[in-house]
């Protein structure tokens, strides 16, 4: 276990790109005042933090996952009209839908992720990762980002939903285009434009590959999204297509930041690290603290329905509120020792998922892609050690991740 000490000076302010390389100093000062707290040169905006207020608030039904136009875009008036493309495509992900849709939607895209038939993916995903790891034979120093945790989980999830290999690459450019929007709380037009860019080029793509699947079914995830639009009203096939360049969008996305968080969090730490190449056993655990630790989502969005009373600040409907996820992950009043790493911390319940309806669908696929290619580099390469002194983290505040990790084998 490793414990941070107290600050002696003043910690960045909150999305600085100081605070994206290190974001807990700012998350304990935030989490000494109150609350919910509004959000600097975003009016109507309130950012929450602590974990028993995230884990109420979340679930209370006069919240809503739809975003109001201006909260997907820093525009107004006339200058929205540049992103309606945008903001229709968003508004048709289930993750951005209330019930009763939400709950319709969610009923056709459950049975591809149940666990069941996440379980028949283990030896896909196993495959993989020794085809991976076989690659890097040989070397002295890898990239374990570029080399491992970005190609792994853009391989699961478009095989799933029937991508060309040859396109695997051109998703993960287009996946991180539409991140580096949707990640920053401050939406600003030239990072939505580029979204839209890559979500009409997503769109394309997967209404081109859904004609042809239904020409030559598969038994897959696409498969059984392309049934369920055929066999009910309820998903049309805008719809479908939405749901495909979201699931490739957090498939990849969030998985590769497991992987790539986890591994630089173990390395960092060598007794955790020997504990879990050494006892398999560890692992359901460790996968747990991992995600509470270096959480890769730390901020999602809700808007309110109606005005709303919370902690003593009036709220009117309209106004939007941040979950600050990472900053409840580090409260001390859930969590004995928060910042320190323990694989073996019981009654782990983080909200690294979500904590409502809208509870992330492939959190099953995550942790079984994080578990198997962890253990798995863990067991090929006993001796790895960090390269590099200091880490090179994205600043993308809402998908926490590293640009490069770079390790000795």
């Amino acid at each position: 276990m490793a414990t941070t000490s107290i600050e002696t000076t003043t910690p960045p302010p909150l999305f600085s790109p100081e605070f994206q390389r290190d974001p807990y100093p700012t998350y304990r000062r935030c989490l000494a005042g109150p609350p919910l707290q509004p959000m600097e040169g975003r009016p109507g905006v309130w950012l929450l933090f602590g974990y028993d207020e995230c884990a109420k608030l979340i679930r209370d039904d006069r919240l809503s996952a739809t975003r109001p136009p201006s909260v997907l875009v820093a525009a107004t008036g006339d200058a929205l009209k540049e992103f309606d493309d945008l903001v229709r495509h968003m508004q048709r992900w289930l993750l951005m839908r209330d019930a009763p849709r939400h709950s319709e939607l969610r009923k056709l895209v459950n049975p591809g992720f149940t666990p069941l038939v996440t379980a028949r993916l283990r030896h896909n995903i196993e495959a993989i990762v020794d085809r991976l790891l076989d690659g890097m034979r040989g070397a002295r120093t890898i990239d374990l980002i570029k080399d491992f945790a970005y190609p792994l989980p853009v391989r699961v999830i478009c095989d799933l939903l029937g991508v060309a290999e040859d396109l695997h690459e051109r998703c993960v450019v287009l996946s991180n285009d539409i991140a580096v929007w949707f990640g920053d709380p401050r939406r600003s037009p030239e990072s939505a434009r580029a979204a839209q860019r890559a979500i009409r080029e997503l769109e394309g793509y997967f209404a081109a590959i859904i004609r042809e699947r239904r020409s030559t079914p598969r038994d897959d995830l696409l498969g059984i999204l392309v049934d369920a639009a055929a066999g009910s009203a309820a998903l049309t096939d805008e719809d479908l297509v939405a749901q495909c360049v979201m699931l490739l969008f957090a498939g990849h996305e969030t998985t590769r930041n497991l992987i790539g968080n986890g591994m630089y969090t173990l390395l960092r730490h060598p007794d955790a690290y020997q504990e879990l190449r050494d006892d398999e056993a560890r692992w359901n655990t460790a996968i747990e603290e991992l995600l509470r630790y270096e959480t890769p989502v730390q901020g999602f969005g809700r808007s309110l329905k109606t005005d709303l009373a919370f902690e003593g600040t009036h709220l009117p409907a309209g106004s939007a509120i941040l979950f600050m996820i990472g900053a409840a992950h580090r409260d001390p009043r859930q969590y004995s020792d928060p910042d320190s790493l323990d694989v073996r911390r019981p009654h782990n319940r983080h909200l690294a998922f979500g904590g409502d309806a809208h509870v992330c669908l492939g959190s099953t696929l995550a942790r079984l892609e994080g578990r198997s290619s962890m253990s798995a580099l863990m067991r090929r390469f006993p001796d790895l050690r960090l390269a590099d002194e200091q880490p090179d983290w994205g600043l993308n505040f809402a998908f926490r991740g590293l640009n490069t990790l770079r390790v000795r084998i």
